[in-house]
């Protein structure tokens, strides 16, 4: 599954290197990135570079926090258009539900989508497809950090989330995630990654709204080409394939593996790292095999009637 990044994801974290005293010529040599410092900001370049410079940053400087200290250094308006689009609109609430239909302007690799809600806490979930080990946890703190600092540069205060879910496994010490996100309730190891506001904060209106700018905004981001298109997570080529081969008796994981070409081991992985799990896609393939059966029926019965 192929996906991509604009070449202001990798100048994010090069220009901290530079500030470091790191050559960032030598970290984006290293990463894979050639003429990056030439590119235009919409350039486009693969996915894997980005997860790889968090990690060569962290070994370079020793620091296992390396990434709140890039961003500390964050400013609105570093991602261009995107961060625009995002900034204009005029509540917290409108801001972040901006993010997903205009994260392919800047990833193709992110979708950030509202998750469970109750009357006084409001929850959205991050979830990144292409990365493994230190450089997925590093991209992931990274994306949450953005979005809470957006939030804090958006609305001029101080507004902190009420928990943070990580994938990743705890770190020894939780002082930086604490630091940064301004929450204790920090939970690791976790199905998703996501970060929860109170509902009373997301009607906080932008000190950056601007609804004409906003307008103006959208339509030129219509008007662009597209990016590229977004890579299918695994849960929906476990959907394709279960509806493949569902029938009366429980579909074998083994067969849905091999359809996959992938182990049932690493498939069952890329489900959990995906926020959800064999038997909860079987559940969903079933019920949607049954809408579709119910839906035929009715069909028959308009055409018969007819």
């Amino acid at each position: 599954m192929h996906t991509s990044d604009t070449v202001s994801l990798p100048r994010f974290v090069l220009r901290h290197a530079a500030g470091t005293g790191i050559d960032p010529h030598r970290l984006a040599h290293e990463a894979g990135l050639p003429d990056w410092a030439a590119a235009a900001g919409s350039a486009r370049v693969d996915s894997g570079i980005f997860p790889r410079l968090w990690e060569l940053l962290a070994h370079e400087t020793g620091d296992p926090d390396t990434t709140f200290r890039v961003l500390g250094e964050y400013r609105l308006g570093e991602f261009g258009l995107f961060d625009y689009l995002i900034s204009t609109a005029d509540t917290l609430h409108e801001g972040l539900t901006v993010i997903n239909p205009y994260i392919g302007a800047v990833s193709t690799n992110f979708r950030f989508e509202a998750g469970a809600r109750t009357e006084t806490e409001s929850t959205f979930d991050l979830h990144m497809i292409n990365a493994e080990g230190l450089g997925r946890d590093l991209s992931v703190q990274s994306g949450l950090g953005l979005v809470v600092s957006r939030v804090r540069q958006m609305t001029g205060r101080a507004v902190d989330p009420v928990r943070m879910t990580f994938q990743q496994r705890a770190p020894r010490s939780h002082a930086a995630f604490v630091d940064f996100f301004g929450t204790t309730d920090l939970e690791f190891g976790a199905a998703r990654n996501s970060v929860t506001y109170r509902v009373a904060d997301l009607a906080l209106p932008h000190i950056t709204a601007d609804p004409m700018l906003a307008a103006v905004l959208r339509r030129h981001a219509a008007a662009l080409p597209p990016p590229p298109p977004r890579a299918t997570e695994w849960p929906d080529r476990v959907a394709d394939a279960l509806a493949q081969v569902l029938t009366d008796s429980d579909p074998l994981l083994d067969e849905v593996a091999r359809r996959l070409f992938t182990s049932p081991r690493t498939l069952q992985r890329r489900l959990h790292e995906s926020g959800t799990t064999w038997r909860l896609e079987v559940d969903r393939a079933r019920k949607r095999h049954v809408e579709l059966y119910e839906s035929d029926r009715a069909a028959v019965g308009e055409d018969t009637v007819l």
